[in-house]
């Protein structure tokens, strides 16, 4: 399999890159914010202005593959901005022909929906037949990012005869809480979803195959990792860059053995991360259901290992530095752990890996 990404990918998160260097304020996350989302509304609108939200879509003509580069620049600058979550929904909302216009206004940035979907483990949403043709769901799901800033949420539920349901819900529906969720990673927005008794009408939910289900929640773990992947080697390259600086007995810390194989350890691990999280970007797009449940299986869980080392070593290198609150360091670590959990742990992943290989 060819992972080299092309010229015009390679354009794509340049230019995506830079355009978030001059929107990311990690100052808003040292300072722990006011209580408003750090996702600032101007900043998804602009995103949606360069086709990144509408990325998937038909006009468009992006990939998975496109898309897992753009998440990868969102966590090499700590962004908050949910534009994998929002890209996924639009593209779907197109496929399950529920919402309406809604797809076309995310697209133009004028509105944000996110996926709310289960932890592998996690009970599912329930959905009941309500009358004239509406929908009821009730649940509660753990952590949902991007939720407190969303407009509406795609729901994945499970109808009363078990099979998916994917159901549209207004944020401000009745019955429906969103819980802001103090996490670790204080650089996204984060909130538990609570479902009481929120009724859907006809025309905005629809049942779906198993497959259509299982894909999202392979292309949300595959995204996870993606992120994990550009913190890593944001963290790779400032730890780089101290080392090279810090100067110890006389000469600079860089010049050490230890610290030299540590940092090649590092390069090694996020250039491991960086095949597996192609490979299954590719296999995304491919369609082949078997490859994509193998290559995401291998992504989630190599991407979740290997980027928790990186945040641990630049840590340890970094010295007393690292460990200070005004240093950018903790933001990525943190991020990186949390991601470790989201879209099923590594151990989930590896235990999936096994029963397909088996």
């Amino acid at each position: 399999m060819d992972l080299v990404i092309s010229d015009e990918q390679e354009a794509l998160a340049g230019t995506v890159r830079d355009w978030l260097d001059g929107r990311t304020d990690l100052a808003a996350a040292h300072a722990g914010g006011d209580g408003e989302p750090l996702a600032r509304r101007e900043d998804l609108r602009e995103a949606a202005g360069l086709g990144l939200v509408g990325l998937l879509r038909d006009a468009e003509g992006g990939t998975h593959a496109d898309l897992a580069l753009v998440v990868e620049e969102l966590g090499y600058a700590a962004s908050p901005l949910p534009l994998g979550q929002a890209a996924l929904v639009c593209r779907l909302l197109d496929d399950i022909g529920i919402g309406g216009d809604l797809a076309d206004r995310m697209t133009a940035g004028s509105a944000l929906v996110v996926p709310v979907l289960p932890e592998p483990g996690e009970a599912s949403v329930a959905a009941s037949a309500g009358p004239d043709g509406a929908l009821t769901l009730d649940g509660r799901v753990g952590i949902v990012a991007g939720a407190p800033g969303a407009d509406a949420l795609l729901v994945a539920a499970a109808g009363r005869d078990g099979g998916p349901v994917f159901a549209l819900a207004p944020a401000d529906a009745a019955g429906l809480g969103r819980a802001p969720r103090a996490s670790l990673d204080i650089t996204r927005d984060f909130a538990a979803v609570t479902l009481d008794g929120v009724r859907v009408p006809a025309g905005s939910w629809t049942a779906v195959a198993p497959a259509t289900a299982e894909a999202l929640g392979d292309a949300l773990a595959l995204h996870h990792a993606a992120d994990a992947l550009g913190a890593a080697e944001r963290l790779l390259t400032m730890t780089l860059r101290y080392v090279r600086e810090r100067r110890q007995f006389g000469r600079v810390v860089g010049g050490f053995q230890a610290v030299k194989h540590h940092c090649a350890d590092m390069a090694v691990d996020v250039e491991r991360c960086r095949v597996a999280v192609r490979a299954g970007a590719r296999a995304l797009d491919a369609g082949d259901a078997h490859a994509r449940r193998l290559r995401i299986a291998e992504a989630a869980a190599t991407a979740g290992e290997g980027c928790s080392r990186v945040a641990g070593t630049a840590l340890q290198l970094h010295g007393g530095m690292g460990f200070t609150w005004e240093h950018d360091l903790h933001l990525f670590l943190r991020r990186i752990k949390t991601g470790e959990l989201l879209g099923g742990t590594p151990r989930h992943h590896y235990a999936r890996l096994m029963e397909l290989v088996v």
